[in-house]
């Protein structure tokens, strides 16, 4: 069977090239390669009955779901990834279930913790801070999804790139779900250059959040923006 996929580029990622990896070419970003038509790019990928896992790979680093869709499953490795099933009669299934999630809260500080933060955490000081945290949590949560925080120097240059898996809390399903993403700023094999550091955040491979954050070797001030 024949399916297209598509990513819909928008203006909070620099975009120069996309590949669709997955099971069905090995993972493998030559075999996966998108055109672009517009701010769309495309690709046509061959899929055999049975369940099919892939993501897009952007820049030749970065891995995001793909927001359009119908389902994610987590792989063996418990990463989620976007699925697309194929049965035997050479037919596309659909999960009908509406899966739902809400971003009740975001905060920036210097440590992981669950407590309430009153005020974002406003710089960063390489002498005396060990990391950058940003925690979210989550209410109205069913199924599952992928966050996923890319951090961007103070060049531009993507630092690095994480991602953690979201679910509810079949336990206490009307608390609110946190999860953290954090910069180390001591690790000795890394360069942290000082000045206005960016995290982007996207939810299931869509764009959700932007903040930045001073890091530096004086006093800081924090700039935010958001949408």
């Amino acid at each position: 069977m024949i399916v297209r996929l598509d990513y819909t580029a928008s203006p909070y990622l620099d975009i120069n090239t996309i590949s669709v990896i997955g099971s069905f070419n090995d993972y493998r970003e030559d075999r996966g390669l998108m055109r672009k038509s517009g701010n769309v790019w495309s690709a046509e990928v061959s899929l055999s009955p049975g369940e099919h896992y892939y993501k897009f790979l952007i820049n030749h680093e970065i891995k995001l779901n793909d927001p359009m869709a119908n389902l994610y499953l987590p792989n063996e490795s418990d990463e989620l990834w976007s699925t697309i099933i194929i049965n035997d009669l050479d037919q596309r299934l659909y999960n009908n279930e509406q899966y739902t999630v809400h971003i009740e809260s975001y905060a920036v500080s210097g440590m992981i913790t669950p407590a309430p933060i009153s005020n974002d955490k406003k710089g960063f000081h390489l002498s005396s801070d060990k990391m950058v945290v940003v925690r979210l949590g989550f209410t109205n949560l069913s199924g599952l999804h992928a966050v996923t925080a890319l951090w961007f120097d103070a060049r531009g240059v993507l630092h690095d790139a994480a991602e953690n898996m979201l679910c509810a809390d079949e336990g206490s399903p009307d608390k609110p779900v946190f999860i953290w993403f954090w910069l180390p700023l001591n690790d000795a094999q890394r360069d942290y250059p000082e000045g206005v550091w960016t995290i982007k955040l996207f939810l299931d491979g869509s764009y959700v959040l932007e903040d930045q954050v001073t890091i530096t070797n004086a006093i800081a001030f924090f700039h935010r923006t958001g949408v």
